[in-house]
C-alpha cells in the first residue's frame, strides 16, 4: 500500500534540476524540458507512495538512487517520514 510521504529537494538537487532543465532546453528544445519535467514529477509522486523503490546506493548514510532515465540518476533517502531528493545526476554532462 502507498505510504504517500513527504518529498523535499534539498539546495544541491534544485540547482542540478535547473542545470539540467536548462541545459536540456538549450540542447534538445523546449518539447524535451516540459517532458523531463513531468519525468520528474511522475518519479517524485513514485518515490512518495513507494520510498524503497531505489536501490540502496549506501547503506550506512540510507542513501538510494534510481535510474529515472537511461541517463538519469536521482539519489535520495527517507528522514523522518520524509524524502529527501539528495541530487539528480544526469550522465550527459560532465560527473559530480
Amino acid at each position: 500500500m502507498p505510504s504517500g510521504l513527504e518529498v523535499l529537494l534539498s539546495k544541491k538537487a534544485e540547482q542540478d534540476f535547473e542545470d539540467i532543465l536548462n541545459y536540456i532546453k538549450k540542447d534538445f528544445g523546449s518539447v524535451a524540458a516540459v517532458n523531463f519535467k513531468d519525468l520528474i514529477i511522475n518519479f517524485l509522486e513514485l518515490i512518495g507512495n513507494y520510498p524503497e523503490i531505489g536501490s540502496l546506493e549506501l547503506p550506512d548514510k540510507n542513501i538510494r538512487a534510481f535510474v529515472v532515465h537511461k541517463r538519469l540518476k536521482v539519489f535520495y533517502n527517507i528522514r523522518d517520514k520524509r524524502i529527501i531528493v539528495l541530487r539528480f545526476f544526469d550522465t550527459r554532462q560532465s560527473s559530480l
